[in-house]
């Protein structure tokens, strides 16, 4: 039942909607619809990410373009929404898009919320500079039926997700290059600094710390590569399909020329999807890229315990490299110096493998023609994204990109270890090499003086075969 109008005071005007009479500040470019969301969905205090605001707002602004050339929608009218669209872009309007993105499923509220503000700033505009205050009059530019025209939330909110995702994971990708390369920079610093190679933990065989660093940074690019590919697949949306995948009030050549419009305007390769109701119900595409982000996130993880491993001590553990300083890292120990920046990382990486779950659960959770939990799904891939996209260039600037070798550690922790041994199989036998290796071990002797003193081999053929060339490459 709706309730009886009430006077409105001069601080809120009021506003009728399908639910009855609601009292909106007076001032707000938003309307009836966000005014019950921001009552209602008081729960993170987060909002809309940027890249969503701009993303929401090309997808109106294409859907406005195209009904305007389909002949649907006034030219007069589109004109205002354009330069309202424009303001928009560029932020003149953040403090009216608040809404929690916990919210009411699909995103409803961002998409009514960005039809408000549009339509009360076109009316405002169109009203002119002496024209009478046009908030919440919805005349002659109405939310729903011009703003949101051949729209629905259900293609709107995927579509404008897709694309803020995609611009996302460029830049992601860039970081994350930048880190590749710094890698790479090490590894060619570091190719001549011969070491102990580690297997479990243990000594395994000598390798160089060059070698070690040039590793990371291929995995880093492989991870990049895959995140690269998984973006594609975002470029094909489902706008035109409105609530279910029917395209139910739009023009026929609607979808093929909103999409156009749609990758003019965000410089995204975007095309129309050949089944709207796919697009509009499944959004395995989302775990794809978030698959992505969690290889990068492992894999950025497994570097930070690594450098965290080699840099140990600086006098009990391995102490083979020297991470910069950051920061002090007691406070109870004088002179302590922590591996912060690797800590950091971890967790950056943790976290975005609890993203990647949840956007999972977010997916597998759609039903029948819809999923509802798409705020869920921008939310953590964005997430994903900043914290990766951060923690890159955080571990690049402040980490990597100081790293010392500690070249004396290196070579006094080579000259203790038995990891030559491997070498010496194809010369020995493994049999024969085992046994002067357990021996070496009970006397605290080195390999080599005790092969000379066995006279299993001239000096010249063991330095031969114990060269560090031929250690770290196929050498027979």
């Amino acid at each position: 039942m709706r309730s009886s109008p009430k006077k409105t005071s001069k601080l809120t005007r009021l506003e009728n909607d399908a639910l009855g009479n609601i009292q909106v500040p007076a001032q707000a470019y938003y309307g009836s619809f966000t005014t019950r969301a921001l009552a209602n969905f008081q729960i993170s205090g987060i909002t809309a990410p940027a890249t969503f605001r701009k993303a929401i707002a090309c997808v109106k602004y294409a859907a406005a373009q195209a009904n305007t050339e389909l002949k649907k929608l006034d030219p007069k009218l589109a004109k205002a929404m354009f330069q309202a669209l424009d303001e928009f872009m560029v932020g003149k309007f953040d403090d009216q898009y608040q809404i929690d993105i916990f919210q009411a499923g699909a995103g409803t509220p961002y998409n009514m919320n960005i039809n408000e503000i549009i339509a009360n700033r076109a009316n405002e505009i169109l009203a002119g500079a002496n024209g009478a205050n046009a908030k919440g009059s919805y005349k002659p530019v109405n939310p729903n039926n011009h703003v949101n025209m051949a729209q629905s939330t259900n293609d709107v909110f995927p579509t404008s997700t897709r694309i803020a995702i995609a611009w996302e994971s460029h830049e992601l990708a860039k970081e994350a290059t930048l880190f590749a390369k710094s890698l790479h920079a090490k590894a060619k610093k570091f190719a001549k600094i011969l070491k102990v190679g580690r297997t479990h933990l243990q000594d395994a065989v000598p390798v160089t710390l060059g070698q070690e660093f040039e590793s990371l940074a291929i995995a880093i690019e492989k991870d990049i590569t895959e995140l690269k590919r998984a973006t594609t697949l975002l470029y094909e949306i489902g706008l035109g399909g409105t609530a279910l995948g029917t395209g139910i009030n739009t023009h026929p050549k609607y979808q093929k020329l909103v999409t156009r419009f749609l990758a003019k305007l965000t410089k995204l390769p975007l095309t129309p999807t050949h089944n709207l109701f796919e697009t509009t119900s499944n959004m395995n595409v989302f775990t794809t890229v978030s698959s992505a982000l969690r290889n990068l996130a492992i894999t950025m993880q497994r570097i930070a315990q690594d450098l965290k491993l080699l840099n140990m001590g600086p006098i009990g553990g391995i102490g083979e490299i020297i991470l910069p300083e950051v920061e002090p890292g007691s406070s109870i120990m004088p002179g302590k110096v922590n591996p912060s920046i690797p800590e950091c990382v971890q967790m950056i990486a943790y976290q975005v493998q609890g993203n990647d779950r949840a956007v999972e659960l977010a997916v597998m959770n759609g039903q029948l023609e819809l999923n509802v939990m798409t705020p869920l799904i921008l939310k953590n891939l964005h997430d994903s994204c900043t914290l990766l996209r951060n923690g890159f260039h955080m571990f690049r600037v402040f980490c990597i990109d100081h790293i010392v070798a500690n070249t004396k550690r290196c070579q006094e922790l080579l000259e203790k270890s038995l990891c030559v041994a491997t070498a010496l199989n194809p010369y020995l036998g493994y049999h024969t090499t085992a046994e002067l290796v357990n021996e070496a071990l009970r006397r605290g002797t080195h390999l080599e003086a005790l092969i000379l003193e066995r006279k299993l081999m001239p000096k010249g053929k063991l330095d031969q075969i114990l060269n560090p060339q031929n250690l770290t490459q196929p050498n027979l």
